[in-house]
């Protein structure tokens, strides 16, 4: 009997949705896993003739599983804090090597194997572009990204250096002036130097010699660093260099033809708060014949300023370099740049490789110079390249990094472009695919690209297991592109995609393939009560 044969379908059939059924909640769990759904169809139908009115008279012979269809929305997007772990936010498939073939994946739950190539959880190759000294090139064929490749990087030199900051418009300006003397000063001479104006005043003892002090409304001579170069009194050779000191009864040494040391002192007319550079036996006083005086008076401190930067050269090795700020007039500060005299082979005070003149606006705004201070370092102890850099006051916008306002000096932020060689601690890949690598120099450089892949027809794709896929003719062949062009999803680092399984939608389908295989098994048990009828009929 034919109802046998139509019920047996129905049941094959039932069974096959079952199974589909079960297969989607065994892979709730399953990263990147997509729903499938089995699509009932119906088989030959027998043709037994015509009705009164011609209309065919047909009978059925059962069902089969038509076709599955997979599910290819977009699985929920779950952060692991994996540097590995992709998911693909939108269409598109990572593209994988297993041995020669191709194969195509949702599932982003990516390693590296021993040989520091990224690899799927079947150990199958993941491919993308592979970078050359931190480039790209999207035109280079398909191939594993090797992580390792990219484990270290050489030593940077340093070609950009900038400073954020702001320079104090109401800070004291530094006084500085050079006084020729063709013969000894008398007492009560004055001199203006820096726009401050110092007295000459007889010395402590009776030897007819003047020493220089600050007039009572002007400042004291303990706010004078002075140079004094040339023949002077009390013993002292040609080209002694006096140091003044900032405070009463602070002692300096004074070196020269005979070294002595110096004790600041009460001003000989009892001013208060002059001080005067004295012999230590008080014996005489530092006086002043045909000489050579250079110096400036201190002020608060306010219009002095500097702040370091520490660079590299070509062998990575560091060097701190110093720039030094000091105002000159209204809107006006000069700049200098030094770095240790060893770090280039000399001795001594610091080597000055920059300087110049910073000039502002009435607002603040950098006016000159208008682009960037070219800075070179050549001849280094170290044996590396010349070091050159540029100094940027200016930003991608225009505005000048360097500003000048009524608050303190003070520096925001100091940046600088090298660094030394460095190890590879982490990455991170970009919503482009592109993988970054971090260093242990705190430099960051692409190491490579991971691709996608997409097809005309996804639902032609052949589930090949393991989560993966192989292109069909019904599929089309792969068409690769970069994250985020031509249709193709973004990426997301650090993330997987749960597989879409509805646990609900899947538990309604179940309760419906049981009905159906149950009401398919009693249409079997009815025609065999029917046959069985028939045959008790032959019997009797």
């Amino acid at each position: 009997m034919g109802s046998f044969s139509t019920s047996l379908s129905g049941l094959t059939a039932a069974e096959s949705a079952l199974s589909v059924i079960s297969n989607n909640l065994s892979n709730l769990d399953t990263t990147g896993y997509k729903d499938m759904t089995a699509n009932f169809g119906s088989l030959f139908y027998q043709y037994l003739g015509d009705s009164g009115s011609g209309d065919p008279i047909q009978v059925g012979d059962g069902t089969t599983i038509d076709s599955t269809s997979t599910n290819f929305t977009q699985g929920t997007t779950e952060s692991t804090g994996v540097d590995t772990d992709m998911a693909i936010q939108g269409n598109g498939f990572f593209v994988v090597q297993n041995g020669t073939t191709q194969e195509y994946t949702r599932a982003g739950n990516f390693t590296t194997n021993t040989a520091g190539y990224l690899v799927d959880a079947n150990g199958d190759y993941v491919l993308g572009y592979t970078a050359t000294n931190g480039t790209i090139n999207p035109s280079a064929t398909l191939a594993p990204l090797q992580l390792s490749s990219g484990s270290q990087v050489a030593p940077e030199a340093t070609t950009e250096v900038g400073l954020d900051m702001n320079l104090d418009a109401a800070a004291d300006i530094p006084a500085t002036g050079t006084l020729t003397m063709s013969a000894q000063p008398s007492a009560n001479d004055t001199v203006t130097i820096g726009g401050t104006t110092y007295t000459f005043v007889s010395s402590l003892d009776s030897t007819p010699d003047e020493v220089l002090i600050g007039s009572t409304a002007a400042g004291t001579l303990a706010n004078l660093a002075a140079a004094i170069s040339g023949t002077t009194g009390n013993g002292q050779g040609a080209g002694t260099t006096y140091s003044v000191g900032t405070a009463a009864n602070s002692s300096v040494t004074v070196t020269g033809a005979t070294a002595s040391t110096l004790t600041l002192q009460a001003a000989a007319d009892g001013s208060a708060g002059n001080n005067v550079a004295t012999t230590a036996s008080n014996s005489g006083s530092i006086s002043f014949a045909a000489a050579t005086l250079t110096g400036g008076v201190t002020g608060d401190g306010s219009g002095s300023f500097s702040q370091s930067v520490v660079v590299y050269d070509s062998l990575g090795a560091s060097h701190t370099l110093s720039f030094e700020f000091t105002k000159q007039g209204t809107n006006q500060w000069g700049y200098q740049i030094t770095i240790p005299a060893a770090d280039v082979g000399a001795s001594g005070t610091p080597v000055v490789v920059g300087s110049g003149t910073l000039k502002f606006d009435g607002s603040g705004s950098l006016v000159s110079p208008t682009g960037d201070v070219a800075v070179s370092v050549p001849n280094l102890a170290d044996g590396a390249a010349g070091l050159s850099f540029n100094w940027q006051l200016f930003n991608s916008n225009g505005s000048s990094n360097v500003t000048e306002s009524g608050s303190t000096s003070a520096v925001s932020n100091t940046s600088q472009n090298g660094g030394p060689s460095g190890t590879l601690t982490s990455f991170n890949v970009t919503s482009d695919g592109i993988i970054q690598g971090v260093f242990s120099n705190g430099q960051t450089t692409t190491i490579g690209q991971v691709v996608l892949a997409n097809f005309a027809d996804p639902q032609g794709l052949s589930n090949i297991g393991n989560n993966n896929y192989a292109a069909t003719l019904s599929s089309g062949a792969a068409s690769i592109g970069t994250a985020g062009t031509n249709g193709l999803g973004s990426i997301q680092g650090g993330s997987l995609e749960e597989s879409n399984v509805n646990m609900a939608t899947e538990f309604a389908n179940l309760i419906m393939a049981e009905r159906d295989y149950q009401a398919n098994a009693k249409a079997i048990m009815t025609a065999d009560d029917v046959t069985q009828t028939a045959i008790n009929l032959i019997q009797s």
